[in-house]
C-alpha cells in the first residue's frame, strides 16, 4: 500500500468514527435532491464499479465511503461480527417503516449531507445492507430510484469467502474462514429479499453484471433512461476503475473468477442456491 492510499484508508476508518459522526451531526443540512439512487445487489456484485461509473456523471454525486458506515443511524452486519455477510444477522440490519423512522432518516441525511459534493442533483448511495431496507428508503427518501445488480453466484460466493476481513470485526469464523455455503446462502437470500419486497417499491430496474460488462453502452442507456438523465459522457468510460485496491478497465472479470472454484465448491453452492442459478441461467460456465 502506497502513502496516497494508506491514507484514503485511514481517512475512511476516521469518518466510520461513531463518536465522530455524532460530534459533527450539528454541522450537516437536510437533504433534497431530485432522485435518491440506491444501488442494490449482493456483495462482490459490482455494486462499487457501477456507482463509480454513474458518480462520473455531471448531475450524480455519491459519498466516499458506504453510506451506513458514514452514519450512527444505519446498522451494518460488522457490527456483529459479520463481516460481507448480513444474512446471518438480517433482524439487526433490516428496517421497516414506522415510529422513529422519520426522525432516523433526518438524522441520516444530515449525517450524510457532510460528505455528498454540494450542488449536484442527483445522490447515489450504495451501502449493501440497504436491500433489506428499500421499503424504509422509499417511505422517507423520496423519490427513490433503485437499481438491482446481480453477478454469477457461484463468483459471489467464492469472492465473499475471500475478502471477508474476518480478523478485524471478531468473526465467529475467523479461524477458518466462511464454509462456501454461508457464502451461497447470502448470495441467494439478497435476492429473495428483493423479489419479496420489489412488489412495493414504485420505480426499480434489474442490471445483470454481465451485461454491464459485456454491453456497457447498452446497459447504461437503460441505466440512465430509468432514471432520465443523459447518456453518459463516452469518454467516461475508457476509464480505469480502482474497485477494492484493484485497477482495471470494466471487463467481465467471471472467467478468472469461475477458474478459482473446484468441483466441489460448485456443488456445494448449487445445493444451497441452485433454484436461484437456474433463474438467471448461470452455470460453472457462465
Amino acid at each position: 500500500m502506497n502513502i496516497p492510499e494508506f491514507l484514503h484508508y485511514v481517512s475512511l476508518r476516521l469518518l466510520m468514527n461513531k463518536a465522530l459522526q455524532k460530534a459533527l451531526l450539528p454541522f450537516g443540512h437536510d437533504l433534497n435532491p431530485d432522485r435518491w439512487i440506491f444501488i442494490l445487489g449482493c456483495y462482490n456484485s459490482a455494486t462499487t464499479l457501477l456507482a463509480s461509473i454513474l458518480r462520473r456523471h455531471p448531475l450524480v454525486g455519491g459519498l466516499p465511503n458506504e453510506g451506513a458506515f458514514l452514519t450512527d443511524a444505519l446498522p451494518y452486519p460488522e457490527l456483529f461480527g459479520w463481516p460481507r455477510m448480513w444474512s446471518q444477522c438480517l433482524d439487526k440490519v433490516r428496517l421497516e417503516n414506522g415510529l422513529g423512522g422519520m426522525s432516523r432518516a433526518k438524522r441520516i441525511k444530515r449525517q450524510w449531507s457532510l460528505w455528498f459534493p454540494n450542488r449536484v442533483p442527483n445522490l447515489i448511495e450504495k451501502s449493501i445492507s440497504n436491500i433489506t431496507r428499500t421499503h424504509f428508503l422509499q417511505e422517507y427518501f423520496d423519490p427513490a430510484y433503485f437499481i438491482y445488480i446481480v453477478r454469477n453466484g457461484y463468483v459471489v460466493s467464492k469472492g465473499i469467502q475471500k475478502k471477508a476481513n474476518y480478523d478485524r470485526w471478531n468473526c465467529p469464523y475467523k479461524a477458518n474462514g466462511y464454509p462456501i455455503e454461508l457464502c451461497a446462502e447470502q448470495w441467494k437470500v439478497s435476492d429473495e429479499i428483493l423479489e419479496k419486497d420489489s412488489n412495493k417499491l414504485k420505480r426499480i430496474l434489474y442490471v445483470q453484471y454481465e451485461d454491464l460488462t459485456n454491453n456497457t453502452i447498452e446497459t447504461l442507456k437503460k441505466i440512465t433512461d430509468f432514471l432520465g438523465i443523459s447518456p453518459i459522457p463516452g469518454e467516461i468510460l475508457e476509464h480505469e476503475w480502482s474497485i477494492h485496491e484493484m485497477k482495471s478497465e470494466i471487463v467481465n472479470m467471471n472467467p478468472a473468477g469461475l477458474k478459482r472454484l473446484n468441483k466441489e465448491d460448485f456443488e456445494r453452492i448449487e445445493s444451497v442456491a441452485g433454484n436461484v442459478l437456474k433463474k438467471y441461467g448461470y452455470t460453472p460456465d457462465i
